[in-house]
């Protein structure tokens, strides 16, 4: 029974070392200390196995022993160079005269070891005591290696010291033993194995801490923490199965009922460690701070707190909340901002409006926290803490028992508020790391904040945008509607006797009333973009002789030409489609001397109809055409102007899947040339 103990502790020893061997592999820093910790590992590894060989073969301990004495060297090298931190075995050995004197003794011991395998001139009591020398050294090194590091960097060599102490206390135990009864003790000796798998986990996590020897193998703490959970589950288990066992083997008759009893106990016991919330959380918490440099697995909780800032199902101020809570594991939170004189709340997680603290305080301390941008820990202010920038009376701050922490959420010019917090479960007790996390948390949620905000700014002025955009339309409507009244009053005292007058007036004031229906339809909508959708289908070469017809009145006088042979369709608002056209010929009459001429003509080919306004007048320049022809509210007839006919121009046009052009020079004319497609 012994022999298996011992095999199998030596086994998964070999095993133990090796795996620390690869991990090391993977180790991007040259320096001498992480070489001398990767053939440490493999050496021990290959003593583990030779060890386990040996009692599984019954082979002699002399080769067992030299592979020790290997071992023992490369230990022994490591503990002397992080001493002398040197980066070189000649520093070693001959700068510093101490271990020159000690590798150079150990060498000879394992050659004289290594002799009296072919010359059996040492017994097995000398070569004992050469091994209890080794443990001795050893047992120094690591006492001196422990008290001469600073106190602020012990923490990283401490576990390194017990594990090899360890190693080397009970080698020294094992040989003094040893050298005392002139034979090694095989209960001893077959319990070193487990004793060193015990050392495996210390080496690792110093491997982890010293910044010389940091492996660089991502584990996920989600991965260690599983994984903790199923070997303690496993370990569970197998002690409750030998348990059984055992209560099986002594309790005769009644043996399995007691031990069903007892299966059905610790399986219960086992779940409800399990299901138990703190019993995670303390695990988690130990994980962390024992297995990694730093708290926080920084991209993982990055990407939660992206995953968190895509909710689009609460509002932005819940899911600010829920963002700065999640990484914190606090059971209750709230997000509130100052306006005027009290707290306005705009947010809770698991807190409802009924809790118990005086919004008084809690106002003093937001304002505080959101001022001197600062994280508020209450309990800190309670105990009179002289770091915080402000001070605030703790017999009030006793009053609150809701809330431990009062982040700010703020910036320069932005929304300025702050999330109150309970006491966090991801840690027991917080650091600079928390309170850095907390304050990078806040920075992007003030710039989310901000920006939901400003956003909801825009989103105001586009409707007050887009109502001014409409009245400006509508404007240009009234203002084409009231120049066809002033002209036919005008016109109206000359030929109010003429029946073909009177005819053209009825005329001109139905197209006034169907402009004017339409100018109340738009104001009762309240969206300029609506007239677009009402389209009906009608001649484009009907509609432009009309608008020829209609500016007759005017010098110089539209001639309109027709080059298509067959009626040209297309859909659209066919009044907004008029005042284009009628807005288009007003500005080259107006551009024209009364002797002068203005063309308007229409083609057609496969894909699409062409219109030409063309005059002679005073033409524009280049600059102009580019510069302000089509820019809105730009007018150069001063008051009589609004400034958009051009523009409602284009942008008809451009709906219309067409295109405006436009050709023209100053003295010499302009041709407006708009394009647009045919319906197939």
């Amino acid at each position: 029974m012994n022999t298996w103990f011992g095999l199998i502790g030596y086994t998964l020893t070999a095993v133990g070392f090796f795996v620390l061997f690869l991990l090391l592999l993977t180790t991007r820093t040259q320096r001498l200390q992480r070489t001398l910790l990767i053939i440490s590992t493999i050496t021990s590894s290959l003593w583990a196995g030779a060890s386990a060989g040996v009692i599984y073969y019954a082979l002699p301990l002399h080769w067992l022993l030299i592979t020790e004495s290997i071992r023992n060297c490369s230990w022994l090298l490591l503990l002397f160079s992080t001493l002398a931190d040197c980066q070189s075995i000649k520093t070693i050995i001959w700068v510093n005269q101490k271990p020159r004197w000690v590798i150079f003794a150990l060498l000879c011991a394992s050659l004289a070891e290594l002799i009296s395998i072919i010359l059996p001139w040492l017994t097995l009591g000398r070569i004992m005591m050469l091994h209890l020398i080794q443990s001795a050294v050893g047992l120094w090194l690591v006492e001196q290696l422990y008290r001469r590091t600073e106190k602020h960097g012990r923490w990283t060599v401490k576990p390194l010291c017990l594990g090899l102490g360890l190693m080397f206390a009970y080698d020294f135990a094992l040989y003094a033993n040893g050298v005392l009864t002139n034979t090694l003790d095989p209960a001893f000796w077959f319990g070193r194995g487990w004793v060193m798998i015990l050392t495996q986990p210390l080496i690792l996590i110093s491997s982890r801490r010293v910044t010389n020897w940091a492996t660089r193998v991502y584990v996920s703490r989600d991965v260690v923490y599983h994984s903790t959970l199923l070997v303690v589950a496993g370990i569970y288990l197998l002690i409750m199965a030998a348990t059984g066992y055992y209560i099986r083997y002594i309790g005769g008759d009644w043996g399995s009922m007691a031990r069903n009893i007892f299966f059905a106990l610790s399986g219960l016991l086992f779940a409800s460690l399990f299901i138990s919330d703190s019993l995670r959380r303390q695990l988690k918490v130990f994980i962390t701070k024992h297995f990694y440099a730093n708290k926080y697995e920084y991209r993982q909780e990055w990407m939660r707190f992206a995953s968190v800032l895509e909710n689009k199902q609460e509002s932005p101020y819940k899911v600010a909340l829920q963002a700065i809570i999640q990484p914190f594991d606090c059971e209750k939170g709230m997000l509130v901002a100052l306006e005027a004189d009290k707290i306005k709340h705009y947010a809770y997680y698991n807190l409802d409006e009924g809790y118990p603290d005086p919004e008084s305080v809690l106002k003093t301390l937001v304002e505080a926290s959101i001022r001197h941008q600062w994280i508020i820990d209450i309990e800190e202010l309670i105990n009179g803490s002289d770091e915080t920038p402000f001070i605030v009376e703790p017999e009030q701050i006793k009053r609150i028992t809701s809330f431990s922490f009062v982040v700010p959420i703020t910036n320069d010019n932005g929304f300025q508020c702050a999330c109150l917090i309970s006491n966090p479960h991801s840690t027991q007790s917080l650091n600079w790391e928390d309170r850095d996390l907390m304050w990078a948390i806040s920075t992007q949620l003030s710039v989310y904040l901000n920006l939901y905000q400003t956003n909801k700014i825009i989103s105001e002025n586009q409707q007050f945008d887009t109502f001014n955009r409409m009245s400006a339309f509508l404007a240009h409507d009234l203002k084409n509607v009231l120049a066809q009244l002033q002209l036919l009053a005008k016109n109206g005292k000359q030929h109010r006797d003429n029946p073909e007058f009177i005819d053209d007036a009825f005329e001109t004031i139905d197209s006034a009333i169907t402009r004017l229906t339409k100018v109340v339809e738009h104001l009762r909508r309240k969206n300029q973009q609506e007239s677009i959708t009402a389209n009906e289908t009608f001649s484009i070469d009907s509609v432009i002789q009309s608008v020829c017809n209609s500016r007759r009145a005017n010098k110089p006088v539209p001639e309109y030409v027709s080059h298509c042979l067959e009626p040209i369709f297309i859909t659209a608002d066919k009044e907004r489609f008029s005042n284009v056209l009628s807005h288009i010929i007003q500005n080259a009459q107006e551009a024209t001397s009364a002797e002068g001429s203005v063309f308007v003509e229409a083609t057609k080919d496969e894909k699409y109809c062409t219109i030409k306004i063309t005059d002679n007048g005073i033409g524009m320049s280049a600059e102009f055409i580019e510069e302000r022809l089509f820019k809105p509210f730009d007018t150069t007839k001063g008051n009589s102007g609004m400034g958009i006919g051009a523009y409602d121009a284009k942008r008809l046009i451009e709906q219309l899947q067409g295109y405006i052009d436009v050709q023209s020079e100053p003295g010499k004319g302009s041709c407006f040339t708009m394009r647009i497609p045919i319906p197939s």
